[in-house]
């Protein structure tokens, strides 16, 4: 039997150590990550996919409201909150449940019953449903500059380069570091659009300027951002480019 996912957003440690051992003492559920601000939470849910969010409403950077808005895909959320006056706004986000603190571990054992039931996935199936969600194409990214959480459409990243250990999402006139490695974009970004023309770059086709021969079988590609940067394509990322393109 496969566990339910489970990642928690809360910034008081009381409660969120609170509801880690309440995951921890129920036999179907699995702690994949916990974050005490809203952006972390924004940088992190995206890359984990867990199948469940344990989200604090209040939070010291964004609310958990707000979290949930910005999220690209959103998951399956129960809300764990002291105040209850924003109960409305969070049925009216498609949240599984609304949780008052305190709360009890057979109140929490009734959301979770909830959540079984609107999934209608059993937990030997998780693994299975997990791998769908995987292949879901990524619409949006979301990108930290400093303190402020930037969302990318997808359509307007011209490339994605590994540098430095990190991964970079190339705009037309800029670049920000996100939360993705290649492997990952390559498994969710549209194979009809992205193409990964070297273990370093993934490039946006609609971007492609011009494509010439460079030496041994490699090629030199030119896109089309502020700076006509140039970017070299492997030898066998060539070939199935050519047969891609029909070049």
């Amino acid at each position: 039997m496969k566990p339910i996912t489970v990642y928690i957003v809360e910034d008081e440690p009381p409660a969120r150590e609170r509801l880690l051992a309440f995951v921890d003492a129920h036999p179907q559920l699995k702690s994949v990550g916990w974050s005490e601000t809203g952006k972390k939470a924004l940088e992190e849910i995206p890359r984990i996919l867990p199948d469940v969010v344990l989200l604090d409403i209040h939070l010291p950077d964004i609310s958990g409201l707000d979290v949930l808005k910005l999220l690209p895909e959103k998951p399956q959320v129960i809300f764990s909150t002291a105040y209850d006056q924003y109960a409305l706004q969070a049925f009216e986000l498609n949240a599984v449940d609304y949780l008052l603190k305190p709360y009890s571990y057979e109140r929490f054992e009734r959301a979770i019953e909830k959540l079984k039931t609107r999934t209608l996935t059993p937990p030997d199936l998780t693994d299975a449903t997990r791998g769908v969600r995987l292949q879901q194409t990524l619409q949006r990214i979301p990108a930290r500059v400093g303190e402020r959480i930037y969302i990318l459409a997808v359509d307007d990243i011209v490339y994605f380069a590994s540098e430095d250990k990190v991964v970079l999402a190339h705009l037309v006139d800029k670049a920000y570091i996100i939360n993705y490695t290649l492997e990952e974009l390559e498994q969710r970004l549209d194979p009809e659009q992205f193409f990964r023309i070297h273990r370093s770059t993934i490039v946006n086709l609609n971007f492609v300027h011009i494509i010439e021969p460079y030496f041994g079988g490699s090629y030199i590609m030119e896109v089309k951002d502020n700076r006509r940067t140039q970017l070299p394509i492997s030898r066998n990322a060539a070939r199935r480019l050519r047969k891609k393109l029909g070049w």
